[in-house]
């Protein structure tokens, strides 16, 4: 049980270190006179400005390129198949009754997705809902 607890939040600090450093290049990407930044290139995301001119396929290359890039910044990347409902059940592992808000702190999960997944477990019998929250289901 521990074993698969320590695996469960060794993946999940995986998750968050590989998030940490693609929110820094972003942020990068966003202020170009971050010390971060390399002197002198440009920003991630973004191609170097030359001086000749490009034909118009290429600049409509370039357009679907941007909008290629925005839309992968305004999606984070999907959790992996399995990992949120971990990790709600890791979080009542303990016993206690908690509610969406209290798993999603202790899950380190957002509380919508939290609540989301809390609905379906008790939907599916996993876990019960109590008077305040949420809680494992006794094993049968």
């Amino acid at each position: 049980m521990i074993d698969r607890l320590r695996e469960q939040l060794q993946e999940r600090l995986d998750q968050l270190l590989s998030e940490a450093e693609r929110l820094r290049k972003a942020l990068a990407a966003l202020n170009p006179r971050s010390p971060k930044a390399p002197a002198g290139s440009a920003p991630a995301g973004k191609p170097a400005q030359t001086t000749t001119s490009k034909p118009a396929a290429s600049a409509a290359k370039r357009t679907r390129a941007r909008r290629t890039i925005a839309a992968a910044a305004r999606s984070p990347r999907r959790t992996a198949p399995g990992a949120t409902r971990a990790a709600v059940l890791a979080a009542l592992d303990g016993g206690e009754p908690m509610t969406a808000g209290e798993v999603a702190a202790k899950a380190g999960l957002a509380r919508p997705t939290v609540s989301t997944t809390l609905t379906r477990l008790a939907k599916s019998g996993e876990v019960q809902k109590v008077e305040r929250g949420y809680r494992l289901a006794p094993a049968e």
